[in-house]
């Protein structure tokens, strides 16, 4: 689907009576940094570190899973498309998982390049009618929201299931409660359309992983989530159990399944223990997590709209400055994942130097990083009509999901 225009984007804020219009990905970048939002939102600044890869896959695996969905690529041609795309990014761009280590570099280049390598030749196709890129809006405390749902089905409940695609490490748990704030948008934008909240499921598809089911000696099924360069060293110790109790050769099936990395080479009986499927991980969506997503939403806007006013009352670029504790709980996005340098994220290189200066004895950068305290965002009402309906945009896209 095409993306709104600006043009249209205003006629929207004006029929929601908003002045402004946010995205996930701009809520989710002050959320992370907010000097980054800064230099990206406020003062428009291009990135100048863009040998980082890991966006590059996302945005390859995205695109081409879209084109399949959308018919305009056959399912055989994925995996060739993918491998272009990844020589284009690696092997010409010379672009980096890790800028600081070669070796930690190739190993994660290594692995990554299984595992979606693996998905494209395995995916598993969606079995209802999916629709793709559809637009969706949310009110929240009226704040706009609008994005793009990767893609969406309806199954024979009249589910609506919303699906977002992650080339990422797996979320699970309290990892995935932490991540699934888009997801919590979009569900609120279908249920001001009208959608029960019971009736829309939530989930990420994690293209690395694939969910296998197996059955164990005493009867019991259990299910794991598998990276999928790992699957045939997974199964070592299960596949074990079956392959003696079907008096099979157990190190040659054994040392089969470590070397295809795929149940295909075992003894019919055996592999007849296993499911694998794509793994999809889905987020309840309790009350308590809506609300708690509504509060968090809420608390960062009001937060960052605050800081844009002190920025521009003062010019001072402190105002947005990341606290020294964050840029330690993120170091790894700061030297790995930031589009920004520390030649312009400021923070991030008062903090290298200060940690520079410790090795060489010195106090001098002990007050790196500031906090912006804001009292009133403690105390902010949720908004209690948060489900209420707003205005319609075309959601026509979800009748069509059962024709």
């Amino acid at each position: 689907m095409a993306r709104l225009s600006q043009e249209e984007l205003q006629k929207l804020m004006k029929k929601e009576n908003c002045s402004r219009i946010w995205s996930w990905s701009k809520w989710h970048r002050f959320y992370h940094s907010p000097y980054e939002y800064f230099l990206h939102d406020i003062k428009h600044m291009e990135e100048d570190r863009t040998d980082c890869i890991y966006t590059t896959t996302g945005s390859i695996a995205h695109d081409i899973l879209e084109r399949y969905y959308s018919g305009e690529l056959a399912y055989q041609d994925m995996i060739n498309d993918f491998e272009d795309g990844w020589i284009t990014a690696v092997n010409i761009a010379d672009m980096k998982f890790d800028r600081n280590s070669p070796e930690k570099n190739d190993s994660i280049s290594q692995k990554y390049f299984e595992d979606l390598q693996h998905f494209f030749k395995n995916h598993i196709p969606l079995k209802y009618k999916p629709m793709v890129e559809q637009f969706i809006k949310a009110k929240i405390d009226g704040n706009l929201f609008q994005g793009y749902i990767d893609i969406c089905f309806k199954d024979e409940e009249r589910n609506i299931h919303i699906v977002d695609w992650k080339t990422s490490s797996i979320y699970k748990g309290t990892k995935a409660e932490q991540e699934c704030g888009q997801l919590i948008v979009y569900a609120i934008g279908l249920n001001q359309q009208g959608i029960p909240m019971d009736k829309i499921k939530v989930c990420w598809n994690f293209l690395k992983y694939v969910s296998i089911q197996y059955q164990q000696k005493n009867g019991t099924v259990k299910t794991r989530e598998v990276e999928r360069c790992k699957i045939g060293e997974s199964l070592q110790s299960n596949a074990k159990a079956w392959l003696k109790a079907g008096g099979y050769d157990v190190d040659k099936y054994l040392k089969l399944l470590l070397d295809t990395n795929s149940i295909e080479c075992l003894p019919d009986d055996v592999r007849e223990n296993y499911v694998i499927s794509d793994c999809y991980v889905y987020v309840s969506l309790t009350d308590k997590l809506i609300n708690k997503w509504i509060t968090e939403i809420t608390i960062t806007l009001k937060d960052i709209m605050l800081r844009e006013e002190d920025y521009k009352e003062t010019g001072n670029d402190k105002v947005f400055w990341d606290t020294e504790e964050s840029i330690k709980a993120q170091s790894y996005y700061f030297a790995t994942l930031c589009g920004y340098s520390p030649n312009l994220h400021l923070p991030y290189k008062a903090y290298l130097e200060k940690i520079e200066a410790a090795k060489n004895g010195e106090d001098t950068f002990r007050n790196v990083g500031t906090n912006h305290d804001d009292d009133d965002t403690t105390s902010i009402e949720m908004n209690k009509n948060k489900y209420k309906n707003i205005d319609n945009v075309d959601l026509s896209w979800l009748d069509e999901t059962n024709s």
